[in-house]
């Protein structure tokens, strides 16, 4: 099994080598008057007074670890977590969001998440957050599983929700050009789907990419930028490959 697993990475990093690598996304988010394809800088290089910007979007300094006076319910809940990330999210409408995330959970970490999004959760590699707005101070709380891949294919990857609103993540798992006996269960970015509608994407291959909606209502173009600058800040660029 691990000299099958070999071979394949050696013929994706074959692959990779013949042309830049870029995620394969929905018909709905390929080029277009509606659509911004921004890709991703500050991602790369030191994390010390890290920056996160793609067009007209930007993060203030991003901090890892949180302080013992950072007042959010969520964030005094997790405490505990190895893996902690928190920043300002800034949209070019003016619009702003704290945004705490979370990841690398001790297993006995489990009932509190389950009781803080009242959903069961049974799997135990999964990367969670809140975006607070500061306008409204009205709270999204994201989850998603398996953030990396796993070889069960979950139809939805995670969701974020807002009273009755709720986003949806879908994995991709393709690169363009790719053949068929190539895809493995690696996560290459994240769809937000809204409703039966794609609001954008998030590519986490090497610098990284975003692309997004241009009609979006503010508070769905703030929480899917939040969390696909989350995502782009949870996923090491070295495990790009």
């Amino acid at each position: 099994m691990k000299n099958a697993i070999a071979i394949l990475s050696v013929s994706l990093l074959s692959f990779a080598a013949c042309r830049p690598a870029r995620v394969l996304v929905p018909e709905s988010l390929q080029p277009s008057e509606q659509i911004s394809i921004m890709p991703v800088k500050g991602r790369m290089g030191l994390q010390i007074g890290q920056v996160i910007s793609y067009g007209p979007y930007k993060t203030g300094k991003v901090r890892r670890g949180w302080t013992s006076g950072y007042d959010i319910p969520f964030v005094l809940r997790f405490q505990a977590a190895r893996q902690k990330i928190r920043f300002e999210q800034f949209t070019p409408d003016g619009s702003s969001a704290t945004v705490a995330c979370v990841s690398k959970f001790e297993r006995t970490d489990l009932p509190l998440i389950t009781d803080f999004f009242s959903i069961p959760l049974k799997y135990r590699n999964y990367f969670a957050g809140v975006i607070i707005s500061a306008d409204s101070g009205k709270p999204w709380n994201f989850v998603i599983y398996h953030p990396d891949g796993h070889f069960f294919r979950e139809a939805t990857a995670g969701f974020a929700y807002s009273g009755s609103k709720r986003i949806e993540l879908v994995a991709l798992r393709e690169l363009e050009g790719q053949p068929e006996w190539m895809n493995l269960p690696t996560v290459y970015g994240f769809e937000f789907r809204m409703d039966g509608k794609t609001l954008g994407a998030v590519s986490l291959v090497n610098r990284g990419e975003v692309r997004l909606r241009n009609d979006l209502d503010p508070e769905v173009r703030l929480t899917v930028a939040s969390m696909a600058t989350a995502l782009l800040l949870r996923h090491n660029p070295e495990d790009n490959g």
